[in-house]
C-alpha cells in the first residue's frame, strides 16, 4: 500500500508543471518598455516570440504595448502603464477545443482592448475578465476595458475606478453590491471604488476609451516572412579592475581578457565558451588554481537600436533577460549562476584575489 502512494506522489509530482506552467498564448508584437513576471518572481524583458503562461503577469512602461495571441486566437492588447495577469488558459490548443474549457485573466490596472477567442464564441459564459472592482461577462465581443487606482486617476484628471467600451456585441458589467449592467455595442460605462456604487453608462465616450487599435498582427496566412538579420555575439572573462585592461601578475606574466565570438542569427541561440587558468603566483608553493570554464547560450534580438537578450547557463542552468545597447561590453558578473558562490583570481599583483567580470557583447551584422 505505502509503495503504491510513493508511486502515486511520484506521478502527482511530475504532473505538476504542466497544471503550474501551462502555455496560453505568444507575444505578437512589442512597442517601448513591457516585461513579464513569472509565478516564481523571476522577471524578464518581453521579446516578440515569447511564450506567456498561466500565472505570468505582462506589465507595460510610460510608452510600452503589448499585443498577445492567446492558443484560442482571442488577441489582447496590453495599453501603457498596464498589469495584466493570467489567472487561467488551457494548457494547448488541443486542450482550448474541449467544452470545458475556460479563460479567466485580471487587469490589476491600466487598460486594454480585447477581442474574443474560440472559447468566447463557443462558450461565452466560460470566459470572464476582472478588475479590482468589477467583473465583465462576454457574449461574443470587440471591447476597451481599463482600471484607474487613485494615483493614476489623479495623473488623468478622472475618478478612480474601471471603465468599460464595447466596440461589438456585448458584455455584462457586474460590481460587488450593485445590479448587474448590460452594455451594448457603441456604449461606455462607469463604476468606481466605492463599495455597492452602481455601474452608470457615460453620456460621452472619454478619450482614453477611444484609442487606435494597437499594434495589428496580420492573420498568418498572409503574414510576410521575419526578417531575420546577422549578428555577432562576444563573451568575455577580465579583470575587473579595468575594462580591457591587461594585467600583470605577481610572476611578471601579462594576463589578458579571454574571450571568443561568434556569427550568429537572430533569435537563435549560439553556444560559447571561455576557459581561463590564473597564473600560479612564484613566492608561494601551491599548485595553479583550476581553470575556470564557462558555457553560455546566448540569443539575441535586435529592437529599438538595442538587443533584447537571453542568456543561458548550459551547464548549470541559470538563465538571465536583459536588454543592452549594441556594440558595448556589457558587464552580467553575479547576475546568475556563472562564477556564483566563488571569486575566480585572474590577477594578482598585489596578493589579493579579484572576482573576474563576464561581458558580454552583440554586434550588428552586415
Amino acid at each position: 500500500m505505502i509503495s503504491q502512494i510513493r508511486l502515486w506522489m511520484i506521478g502527482w509530482l511530475l504532473a505538476m508543471p504542466c497544471l503550474v506552467w501551462a502555455a496560453a498564448g505568444t507575444v505578437q508584437v512589442v512597442l517601448g518598455q513591457a516585461r513579464i513576471i513569472q509565478s516564481t518572481g523571476q522577471e524578464r524583458a518581453a521579446i516578440k516570440g515569447d511564450q506567456v503562461y498561466t500565472g505570468d503577469t505582462i506589465t507595460t512602461g510610460t510608452s510600452g504595448q503589448v499585443q498577445l495571441r492567446m492558443i484560442d486566437d482571442a488577441r489582447l492588447w496590453v495599453r501603457p502603464n498596464s498589469r495584466l495577469v493570467i489567472e487561467q488558459y488551457p494548457a494547448d490548443a488541443a486542450a482550448a477545443k474541449q467544452a470545458q474549457a475556460q479563460t479567466a485573466t485580471r487587469l490589476i490596472e491600466g487598460s486594454l482592448r480585447s477581442a474574443t477567442g474560440a472559447i468566447g464564441q463557443r462558450a461565452p459564459e466560460k470566459v470572464r475578465l476582472s478588475t479590482p472592482n468589477a467583473v465583465i461577462g462576454i457574449r461574443g465581443t470587440d471591447f476597451e476595458l481599463a482600471f484607474f487606482p487613485d494615483r493614476q486617476a489623479e495623473a488623468m484628471q478622472t475618478p478612480p475606478g474601471t471603465y468599460h467600451r464595447v466596440y461589438d456585441g456585448r458584455t455584462r458589467l457586474t460590481a460587488p453590491g450593485a445590479a448587474p449592467l448590460d452594455v451594448l455595442s457603441g456604449q461606455a460605462v462607469f463604476v468606481g471604488i466605492k463599495p455597492g456604487e452602481e455601474p452608470r453608462v457615460l453620456p460621452q465616450i472619454p478619450p482614453f476609451l477611444n484609442l487606435p487599435d494597437g499594434p495589428v498582427v496580420a492573420p498568418a496566412t498572409r503574414e510576410a516572412a521575419p526578417v531575420v538579420r546577422g549578428l555577432k555575439i562576444g563573451l568575455r572573462l577580465a579583470s575587473p579592475l579595468a575594462d580591457g585592461a591587461v594585467v600583470t601578475s605577481s610572476a611578471g606574466a601579462p594576463v589578458e581578457p579571454v574571450q571568443t565570438s561568434a556569427a550568429a542569427r537572430e533569435g537563435e541561440p549560439v553556444r560559447l565558451s571561455v576557459s581561463y587558468a590564473a597564473p600560479p603566483q612564484s613566492r608561494q608553493r601551491r599548485a595553479p588554481e583550476p581553470p575556470t570554464t564557462m558555457t553560455l547560450d546566448i540569443t539575441a534580438r535586435l529592437q529599438d537600436g538595442q538587443a533584447q537578450v537571453q542568456v543561458v547557463d548550459a551547464v548549470r542552468g541559470g538563465s538571465l533577460s536583459l536588454t543592452m545597447p549594441l556594440g558595448t561590453w556589457t558587464d552580467i558578473s553575479g547576475r546568475a549562476s556563472w562564477l556564483a558562490g566563488g571569486r575566480q583570481t585572474i590577477a594578482s599583483s598585489s596578493a589579493r584575489p579579484d572576482s573576474a567580470q563576464v561581458l558580454i557583447r552583440v554586434d550588428a551584422g552586415p
